[in-house]
């Protein structure tokens, strides 16, 4: 009977990575944006909406995959320190102004639009990713509600900065599937591969929401900034890391609650689209005081989380560092202001 189970669910997940490879394929051909990631994910959200039995990677996987984002965006923070320099004051706390004005708007907005409790109306408006939400929702009665909510808005988010970037005239890949898959040079695998085996390994004790991009990111970042060593990822890792977050991203958004569905999608595109324009805002104004451009300050302070926003960096081929660098700054300050939050808005009950 398990034997059964376990075959069943294999061929589901193996289902759901080939659909997702075609998707990704198809998507490359129609040149659209981060075609893995997008062309995954829609392959994905249709295939589960229609019916089809499909079954997500193992939960070990997809923290395996946010190791493998960290390795990657560790040298490009490490360059971003040095070239951004006094530039990096006014992003950051701007992205921190906005994380908070944008919060409290959206706890009154999802407690009114979907009935929520204020608790889950204010994790719901949280900017962070779902590896973060699902540390903090233990206890919350709407939790479908609250995911559903964040899985919306950080596909929202991804569809539109890739269409965004196309519109703007980011020049995509002149070959992209063969670039995709390039394997890099063979000296450059026994570092990274030893790095992400390392990295995995200490995450895997850390109890600590998002430790898996952040801590990685981090030590990876000193590593290069710090070493002679010359940390590059092969692009194939990078592709991989897309095709897992769009399998996860595409089951997770077609299997929320159909009852509620469509007022929660609604009501959850509606805020992003908001807060969207809101970051879009502050990046224009910002945009000629700092050394960066209009749409790397709008990936840095756009409602995503972390390991998405930086994977549509890295894919376009803009300045990934200081998008990761300022979405790791703001992880942080939600990771210490989101429990406090919580905290104070429980504390009558």
């Amino acid at each position: 009977m398990a034997a059964g189970l376990v075959a069943i669910l294999r061929r589901q997940r193996c289902l759901a990575f080939a659909l997702a490879i075609l998707g990704g394929l198809l998507a490359t051909e129609l040149a659209v944006p981060v075609p893995w990631l997008i062309g995954g994910m829609t392959a994905c959200a249709v295939a589960t909406l229609a019916g089809v039995p499909l079954a997500g990677p193992p939960a070990w996987t997809e923290r395996l995959v946010r190791v493998i984002i960290g390795v990657s965006l560790g040298p490009s923070i490490a360059a971003s320190v040095v070239s951004t320099g006094a530039g990096l004051g006014p992003i950051v706390v701007t992205a921190l102004a906005l994380v908070t004005l944008t919060v409290l708007g959206g706890t009154w907005w999802f407690e009114r639009r979907l009935g929520l409790s204020r608790a889950a109306a204010y994790l719901a408006a949280m900017p962070g990713g779902l590896s973060m939400l699902l540390s903090m929702t233990d206890g919350i009665g709407e939790r479908p509600a609250v995911l559903l909510a964040h899985t919306v808005r950080i596909v929202t988010v991804v569809v539109s900065i890739s269409l965004l970037a196309s519109t703007l005239g980011v020049s995509p890949e002149a070959r992209p599937v063969l670039a995709s898959l390039d394997l890099g040079r063979a000296g450059d695998w026994p570092l990274v591969l030893a790095l992400i085996g390392l990295f995995y390994g200490v995450c895997e004790r850390v109890r600590f929401p998002g430790a898996h991009v952040i801590l990685t990111m981090i030590a990876t970042a000193l590593l290069a900034g710090l070493t002679p060593l010359a940390v590059r990822e092969p692009e194939v890792l990078k592709t991989v890391a897309m095709l897992v977050l769009g399998v996860v991203l595409g089951i997770e958004i077609a299997r929320g609650e159909r009852s509620r569905y469509l007022a929660t999608f609604c009501g959850s595109a509606v805020y992003t689209v908001v807060v969207m324009a809101a970051g879009a805002g502050a990046a224009y104004g910002i945009a000629h005081r700092v050394d960066a451009s209009f749409l790397v300050l709008f990936l840095a302070l756009a409602p995503g989380g972390i390991a998405e926003v930086s994977l549509i960096a890295l894919a376009l081929g803009l300045d990934a560092g200081l998008v990761a660098l300022v979405h790791g700054v703001r992880f942080l300050y939600i990771v210490v202001a989101g429990p406090l939050g919580l905290w104070w808005l429980g504390r009558g009950r």
